[in-house]
């Protein structure tokens, strides 16, 4: 790779110098003569250096995210994994829920790895769906079923067992589970509610005895002032006699008695 450089060498030039004359002629005098000299000067020069170039030797299954990686972090996946899903290692990806194998390639049937549903699974490409049986209405949670009759058990239904007798016992046992686990919700839910309504009625009890203790001193309020009004009546009248008592004493009047 030639590379452009500056480097210092010295120049011989021919320059004239004064020097002592030689004897015997011209003693005590200068003369001129030229002389070679070597002087410093700089030059650039176009030199060759050998290139580097690193090389990177990943492990099998690996390589570099891209080429100013000093690293090979990236897995490899000869085939591209499929349904959104992620190469993680090598030959292996990382799917999303619904999807599995090797490159996430194969659907997975939660209808029949979860029943997540109280009645009807219906299987869909990375996901599912629940409905109920004729009388019965999907509920919230999009799994549950409950009793569209409004004479009905109001517990949820969780299937029509006595269609489902041939299925194994432990799928039973997981569907009566899931049962138990709503009338378990409904009754925290109950619970709450209950607490929530005898705080409420602490809260009125509250207010009513500091309501009546408010009347009680609104009472005294007004018997209070009823007194300062009789007081002060009475204060006018007894003002009203030593008036007149102080007028008799100083001369005659035709008020006084």
């Amino acid at each position: 790779m030639p590379v452009k450089t500056t480097e210092v060498y010295t120049r011989p030039t021919w320059k004239h110098v004064s020097v002592p004359c030689p004897p015997p002629t011209h003693t005590g005098q200068m003369c001129t003569r030229v002389q070679l000299v070597h002087e410093q000067a700089y030059r650039d020069v176009i030199k060759h250096k050998p290139a580097q170039q690193m090389t990177y030797d990943c492990c099998t299954g690996w390589t570099r995210e891209n080429q100013r990686a000093d690293a090979c972090m990236k897995p490899l996946c000869s085939t591209r994994c499929q349904n959104g899903g992620n190469c993680t290692a090598p030959q292996l990806c990382s799917c999303p829920a619904g999807f599995g194998g090797r490159y996430c390639e194969q659907d997975v049937n939660e209808c029949q790895t979860e029943k997540p549903c109280d009645q009807q699974c219906i299987n869909t490409p990375g996901s599912y769906y629940c409905r109920c049986r004729q009388g019965f209405v999907l509920q919230a949670d999009q799994q549950s079923c409950r009793k569209s009759s409004t004479h009905a058990d109001d517990a949820f239904e969780a299937r029509d067992l006595e269609n489902d007798i041939d299925e194994t016992d432990a799928a039973v046992v997981t569907r009566l589970q899931k049962i138990e686990r709503s009338l378990a919700n409904e009754r925290v839910h109950t619970n709450e509610l209950q607490k929530s309504l005898q705080a409420t009625y602490s809260v009125v009890d509250t207010l009513r005895s500091r309501l009546s203790t408010l009347e009680k001193q609104a009472l005294d309020v007004n018997r209070m002032q009823t007194n300062l009004y009789k007081t002060e009546s009475r204060t006018n009248k007894l003002e009203s006699m030593l008036n007149l008592l102080m007028k008799c004493r100083s001369g005659p009047n035709a008020d006084c008695p």
